[in-house]
This record gives C-alpha cells, structure tokens and sequence, in this order.
C-alpha cells in the first residue's frame, strides 16, 4: 500500500499530537486518607495543570471538599528534556476554591437535582 505526501503528513502529525499529550496513572490511594497522582508526557505547565484537575475533579466527587497538596515533584522527564512528570501527593479536605473544582460542584449538583427529581 502506498501512501501520498499528504497522507504521510497527516499521520506524522497524529502521532506527533498523540505523544503530546499528557498521560496519567489516574488517583491512588497512598492510606490515611492520602493520594497521589502523577501526570508525564507534557510540558510543565500542561502535567501541572492536569495533576491538579484530576485532584480537584477526585475530591469534589469523592468528598465535596477541595485539596490540600502535602507535596508536589515536578521535574524534567529524563527521556524526553522537554517533557515534564509531576508527583502529586494531596488529602481531600477544606472549601472548594478553584473555578475547575466549583465547575465540578455545580455539575454534581445539577446530577443529584435530575436524579432526584425522576
């Protein structure tokens, strides 16, 4: 099967824009009401952002409260100089206070008010 330029391209880009885009392990728990999540293939500001969404969606799901970072490594991603991994370590606890977090809340919210009204 041969392929055009342009077909080329486009797959080249797709596979570019794939390995882009950060990954995570999701949130786990760490015992005594601790988690950690951490977030690669990114740059710094994109893991770092994610991290905390994640955090912030778990918690507001989980507890209605917001986070407390215990502790946070970012650093630079040995395989790749221009991609950062951040380690998120957090407990649910306290007011929800970030706009993404109160966003969270409000869907929630509008969730529980449908299912109690069927």
């Amino acid at each position: 099967m041969k392929l055009s330029t342009t077909k080329k391209i486009s797959v080249l880009s797709l596979g570019i824009l794939i390995a882009a885009c950060a990954a995570t392990t999701g949130v786990l728990p760490k015992g005594n009401g601790l988690y950690t999540i951490n977030v690669y293939r990114g740059d710094a500001g994109k893991v770092k952002l994610r991290a905390y969404q994640h955090a912030e969606k778990f918690c507001a799901e989980k507890s209605a409260n917001g986070i407390e970072v215990v502790k946070e490594n970012q650093r630079v991603d040995p395989s790749s100089p221009n991609m950062s991994i951040i380690d998120l370590d957090f407990t649910c606890q306290g007011p929800v206070n970030s706009a993404y977090g109160k966003e969270v809340m409000k869907d929630i919210q509008k969730d529980a008010k449908k299912a109690a009204g069927q």
